[in-house]
């Protein structure tokens, strides 16, 4: 029975949306609905979520990568939410195992790692490689964080669990802040292994130095 909302936070992804949402069809019987959060796309991104029948959001003037994923679970209509990105670098092909492991074991949050044993980055450059090391080691430090990426906002969340946090930051911020306050919180959660791969097109929304300070700030404030 279809129990989970697909979340995808997209901005001018045209090129590689298609291909994702074709990529979605093969988990019908788990997916109740996918939910394309748009990000004030300029391309045919919209449409494209049209054609595929997903029910899309628009975040307007409240941008920002954070409020995308919280924007589109606050409006999920199913227990669960898994989230994707639309340049195709999550791959799909972990959800079965994601909503196994959540409903299995009845956690709260399962993340998909990309370090560890058995998990890897096809997308890491240098510098996103070694400023996550640095990050998830400061959260394993600072906040007993226990899982080894906690930058990858790939993740299986119950939503009811998911709304009972108070989040601050919507931008990138939020990347760090979810898994610290899931700790905060004292919730259930685990991780699971898998591969990023490669975006499938368009262009990169990360910026290192600025996305990487802006992280490093919102860790600092939640040391308070």
């Amino acid at each position: 029975m279809a129990n989970l909302s697909v979340i995808i936070p997209a901005k001018d992804e045209e090129d590689s949306l298609k291909f994702l949402l074709n990529e979605l069809d093969e988990y019908k019987e788990l997916i109740g609905e996918i939910v394309l959060v748009d990000g004030n796309s300029k391309d045919n991104t919209i449409q494209i979520a049209k054609n595929h029948k997903c029910k899309i959001i628009s975040q307007n003037d409240e941008t920002g990568y954070g409020a995308a994923i919280m924007k589109g679970i606050l409006q999920s209509k199913f227990e669960y939410s898994v989230i994707l990105d639309g340049d195709g670098s999550k791959n799909p092909f972990y959800i079965n195992e994601l909503y196994k492991t959540i409903t299995k074991h009845n956690l709260e949050f399962v993340f998909a790692e990309r370090y560890g044993k058995n998990a890897k980055s096809l997308d890491d450059t240098f510098l996103t490689y070694i400023g996550n090391r640095i990050f998830t080691n400061l959260g394993k430090i600072f906040f007993n964080i226990k899982i080894n990426d906690i930058l990858h906002t790939f993740f299986i969340c119950k939503n009811s669990s998911f709304k009972k946090i108070q989040f601050k930051f919507k931008d990138f911020g939020f990347c760090a802040e979810l898994p610290i306050k899931v700790e905060k919180n004292k919730l259930n959660y685990s991780s699971i292994a898998s591969i990023e791969r490669k975006r499938i097109a368009g262009k990169v929304k990360v910026r290192s130095f600025v996305d990487g300070y802006k992280i490093l700030l919102s860790m600092i404030k939640l040391l308070t």
